[in-house]
């Protein structure tokens, strides 16, 4: 390579990997700050939307269905009443020990739910939740 021409290479390759480099400064704080989440808009116009909410409020209601009276054996159900501001009072009821005959144990947690999706536990009753894991729903 040309001596003459490696000090003007050099200077250039320099300029070059300082240009790419170069970021602007992030404003005070911006490092440390996440996000704020947005809310979601929930609209709670039926039964199954609010009880859908309840359900998604603890891993013990997964496979919770609406109770309907041709069904037979369920272990986990649920039932629905509106409530005078537009909202549901979703009462859920897990049973266990031998269901196909109607459960001889039953626990039941009821919750109010807003319209605008607003869940609260307003109650719970029954019997004393089995040590371990309740049946599968």
């Amino acid at each position: 390579m040309n001596a003459r021409f490696t000090p003007l290479l050099l200077l250039s390759l320099t300029m070059f990997v300082g240009a790419c480099s170069f970021a602007s400064p992030a404003p005070p704080g911006a490092a440390s700050e996440a996000p704020s989440p947005t809310p979601i808009a929930v609209d709670v116009s039926s039964p199954e939307a609010a009880a859908a909410l309840v359900i998604a409020t603890d891993p013990r209601f997964a496979g919770t269905i609406k109770l309907t009276p041709d069904l037979i054996g369920l272990s986990r159900w649920w039932e629905a009443e509106p409530l005078a501001d537009g909202g549901f009072r979703i009462r859920l009821t897990i049973g266990w020990g031998d269901c196909p005959s109607g459960c001889i144990n039953r626990h039941t947690w009821t919750y109010d739910v807003t319209a605008d999706g607003q869940v609260s536990l307003e109650s719970e009753a029954g019997d004393a939740l089995p040590d371990g894991s309740l049946p599968p729903g």
